[in-house]
C-alpha cells in the first residue's frame, strides 16, 4: 500500500512539473530569427546526424562551417596484436593509405553537403577536411569560422571514433595507439575545439552543443574504450557548465544523446 501511494505522489509531481515546465513551441519564423545569419562550427558532417543538422540549419539562414573528419576508424578487433608476419611497416603503410582514401570519399561527401545546404537557402558555406585526432590543431577551426564567416554563434561536437571490441576475452591484448587515438578524438578534440571557442561565444552569447551517447551514462559489453571516452565526455561538459553558471556566462552546453 506504501508503495502505491508513493507511485500516486510520484506521478502528480511529475504532472504539476510538467505543466509548470512543459515545452514552449516555436514557430518557423522563431527559428529563423535566432538562426539567420549566425555562425555554425558543425563537426563531422558530411554524414548522418551532422548532414542533417547541417540542411536543418541551412533552411533557417544560418553561416556554416562544416568539417569532415580524415583518418582510420575500425574496430578494435582489427588492433589487437597482431601476428608477427604483419610489420609494423606493413600496418603503417596501409593505414596511410586507408587514411587518403577516406579522406578523399569523406571530402566528396562534405562537397555534395554544403552545395545542398547552399541551395536549402544558407548565405555562406565553408568546408574543411580535419584529423580530429590532432588535438592541438583544434583551433584552426575557431579561427577558420572567424576569419571567414565573421564571428562565432554555435558550435556543435559531433566526432566520433567508434571502438568496438572484447578487450580479454581469448587473452588477446590491444593497440594503445589506437585507444589514444578514440580518447583524442572522442574527448581531447571536444575539450580543445570547445575552450579556443569561448572567447568568441563570450562575445556572442553563444552556445555549445556536444553529441554524447547513452553509453556515457550506460556502460555495455564490448565498448569499453568507447564507453570510457562518453563517460568523460558527460564528465567534462557537465563540470564546465557548472562553471559557466557560476561565472554568470552568457554561454550555454546542451547535450544530445
Amino acid at each position: 500500500m506504501e508503495g502505491k501511494v508513493v507511485s500516486v505522489v510520484i506521478l502528480l509531481l511529475s504532472g504539476a512539473l510538467y505543466l509548470r515546465v512543459r515545452p514552449v513551441t516555436l514557430s518557423e519564423s522563431d527559428y529563423r530569427a535566432g538562426l539567420s545569419n549566425k555562425v555554425v562550427l558543425l563537426c563531422h558532417a558530411s554524414s548522418g546526424v551532422g548532414e542533417q543538422l547541417a540542411y536543418q540549419l541551412a533552411r533557417h539562414g544560418a553561416k556554416l562551417l562544416l568539417v569532415t573528419r580524415t583518418g582510420r576508424s575500425e574496430t578494435l578487433s582489427n588492433k589487437l596484436t597482431l601476428s608477427q608476419s604483419y610489420t609494423d611497416s606493413d600496418k603503417a603503410n596501409e593505414s596511410a593509405q586507408a587514411k587518403l582514401q577516406i579522406s578523399a570519399q569523406t571530402y566528396t561527401l562534405l562537397q555534395g553537403v554544403r552545395d545542398e545546404a547552399l541551395r536549402l537557402g544558407s548565405p555562406q558555406v565553408e568546408i574543411l577536411s580535419f584529423d580530429f585526432g590532432e588535438v592541438k590543431s583544434g583551433h584552426t577551426l575557431v579561427d577558420r569560422a572567424v576569419e571567414r564567416l565573421g564571428g562565432l554563434d554555435y558550435v556543435v561536437l559531433n566526432q566520433e571514433e567508434l571502438a568496438r571490441g572484447y578487450l580479454v576475452k581469448g587473452g588477446r591484448g590491444i593497440d594503445y595507439k589506437f585507444v589514444e587515438r578514440t580518447f583524442s578524438v572522442n574527448l581531447l578534440s571536444s575539450i580543445e575545439i570547445a575552450l579556443k571557442a569561448m572567447p568568441h561565444l563570450e562575445l556572442s552569447k553563444g552556445h555549445i552543443f556536444v553529441a554524447s551517447s547513452a553509453l556515457g551514462e550506460v556502460p555495455k559489453c564490448g565498448l569499453a574504450v568507447l564507453c570510457a571516452t562518453k563517460h568523460a565526455v558527460n564528465g567534462f561538459f557537465y563540470s564546465l557548465q557548472q562553471e559557466l553558471i557560476e561565472n554568470k556566462s552568457g554561454v550555454t552546453r546542451w547535450y544530445c544523446c
